[in-house]
């Protein structure tokens, strides 16, 4: 095997023996490259195929390079099915090269490939090598990161000849260091659907078109990171937020968050208070059994004798009602990719994914409040009660208050219903929930609501967001977008100039009172200055030739002091 492969008879494994691809990169590329030509070639001649990437990048140790010297493209290939890994005369990865056989169309071809880091060689740190190329056999589609002179490219190629192994390229674009959105893979309970940061792209593009759209290409960047797999399940996780929950019963409900829901549910009954001696012999039992099971309690309690006596009646409600979920166990998991630089990114999105019937759904907060952390196991800076704005809206407004929060959101990509789902209703699903919770870690908190459902934020279609949120929350489009003329309002459906009129403010005769939510200090304590009394204003826009209007917060320098969305009402312009 330390020759080119040989080539089978049978077609499908032909298929997963080629893959790589072509320079459209090459063409405004030139120079050196990283460790240097012939670094690169000795570690090639010994089965290590590859170089090793700038940090800053925050990429694996080793990425496919292409050397201007010898005109040939050197990296590491794993081979999958339908996402699952493969193995060829038993082997997962393998060291290739490709030579440019055409740059119109863009063309490579394989002409080497052999068993990767056979040798098995360590990188410069002292860690094997990555291997960071990818050949999907049902699609025929090589995805890999290369590097040309000193910047990384992403590419995709198509087997279009399986006798040359040539290969067309599909799709590339260049890897920044900066980004809007950073996405993190994070699979758990020992699997994932996504097995390398490539195959997650087309759902990458997806979501950032939807967001690019709605923001009029203010959020149109991202970049992809590994973040591992977790092992544990959420059967795991839930069984721990249940003994957490006990102790805390079992020991009075101290401390946060236990001692607010004693004081708010002790009076009602709501909540178990001093517990009876039975009382505490059952759930010291249901701790042991979860310890045991390594699964929450309405995961099978109920089957043993004192669980179908007690679990209903009382440990549910009074009890287990208390508990977190799973999901909120599985983001304090997480640790940011080494190289993974937050303050490059306006925000972090985690993608979770298994092969279970489980799913986390999507929540936004800070990172430090959803427990995610550096590579080095620090907190992240920012959470409740870091200023005025707990999460704002741009690194602009953190050197304004003073303030440096980082928000985190998380979205589950698992098909927990795969009986019902389609390949197109899980990824419209996905992308839906993936660009709802980015506009929240953006800096929309709250939700959009009213007498019917409309936008993103709304309940409503994914390509509606009133242009009020976009104008004051994000800053997205400029306070010119506002007229008082209905016969200048365009459409917001499909909309691209960032220029135009699309949102109609309706006449003084609409104004509302309402609160402005400024902070007011007193004798040291900060909180809602309740009785500053403002004006607040109606709008209308259009969408798709009909008229929505509704009420907004009040507004201040550009901005609102209460970033929670809108409220939608009825069509009724009082100065008509």
């Amino acid at each position: 095997m330390d020759e080119r492969l040989g080539l089978p008879e049978n077609k499908a494994m032909k298929l997963l023996i080629s893959t790589f691809f072509t320079l459209l990169l090459i063409g405004s590329a030139g120079g050196s490259y990283g460790q240097g030509f012939e670094e690169t070639k000795r570690l090639s001649t010994q089965n290590y195929f590859g170089i090793t990437p700038d940090i800053k990048y925050g990429l694996p140790n080793n990425i496919g390079v292409y050397s201007d010297e010898t005109g040939l493209i050197s990296s590491c290939l794993s081979l999958y099915d339908k996402g699952k890994p493969i193995t060829l005369g038993g082997q997962y990865y393998f060291g290739v090269s490709f030579e440019i056989k055409s740059l119109s169309p863009p063309i490579i071809t394989l002409i080497d490939s052999r068993i990767f880091n056979e040798s098995e060689l360590k990188t410069s740190s002292g860690e094997a090598p990555y291997c960071s190329g990818a050949f999907e056999s049902s699609t025929m589609i090589y995805q890999d990161t290369i590097q040309v002179g000193s910047i990384p490219h992403y590419i995709a190629f198509k087997l279009v000849d399986d006798i040359n192994y040539d290969f067309e390229l599909t799709d590339s674009s260049t890897i920044t260091e900066k980004a809007d959105i950073a996405f993190v893979l994070r699979g758990y309970n020992g699997t994932t659907r996504y097995n390398f940061p490539a195959s997650f792209r087309a759902d990458a593009k997806r979501a950032l078109k939807g967001l690019s759209e709605l923001s009029f290409g203010k959020i149109s960047s991202y970049r992809i990171f590994d973040g591992g797999i977790d092992p544990f399940s959420p059967d795991y996780y839930q069984s721990l937020e249940d003994i957490k929950t006990i102790d805390a019963a079992l020991s009075g409900w101290t401390g946060d968050p236990w001692a607010s829901y004693k004081e708010r549910d002790a009076a009602s009954g709501a909540i178990l208070i001093n517990p009876t001696d039975e009382e505490i012999s059952v759930l010291q039992s249901l701790r042991q059994w979860l310890v045991d099971n390594r699964k929450g309690a309405r995961e099978g309690w109920q089957e043993t004798e004192l669980g179908a006596v007690h679990l209903d009646r009382w440990v549910s409600g009074k009890v287990l009602g208390y508990a977190g979920t799973a999901a909120d166990a599985l983001t304090p998991s997480v640790r940011l990719p080494e190289g993974l630089n937050e303050s490059n990114f306006k925000t972090i999105g985690v993608i979770f994914s298994s092969t279970d019937k489980y799913n986390a759904l999507g929540a936004m907060h800070s990172c430090n409040y959803l427990g995610i952390k550096k590579s080095d196991g620090q907190a992240l800076p920012g959470g409740y009660g870091a200023g005025p704005q707990v999460y704002p809206t741009s690194r602009e407004k953190q050197a304004a208050t003073g303030d440096e929060v980082f928000t985190c959101f998380y979205t589950d990509y698992s098909d927990a219903n795969p009986e019902t789902n389609t390949a197109e209703s899980l990824a419209a699903t996905n992308a839906y929930v993936t660009i709802h919770e980015a506009i929240h870690a953006l800096g929309h908190l709250g939700h959009d609501n009213g007498d019917f459902l409309y936008g993103v934020m709304g309940q409503g279609k994914v390509d509606q967001y009133p242009i009020w949120n976009r104008v004051f929350i994000h800053g997205w489009l400029p306070e010119s977008t506002i007229t008082d003329d209905p016969t200048l309002v365009a459409d917001t459906y499909g909309a691209t100039d960032p220029n135009a009129k699309y949102l109609l403010r309706l006449g003084p005769q609409n104004d509302f009172d309402c609160i402005s939510y400024k902070l007011l200090t007193i004798g040291g304590i900060t909180g809602n200055d309740d009785n500053d009394i403002r004006k607040c204003h109606r709008y209308q826009e259009l969408y798709n030739g009909n008229w929505v209007q509704y009420k907004a917060p009040y507004t201040e320098g550009g901005s609102t002091w209460r970033p929670v969305g809108v409220t939608y009402e009825p069509l009724n312009d009082l100065a008509e």
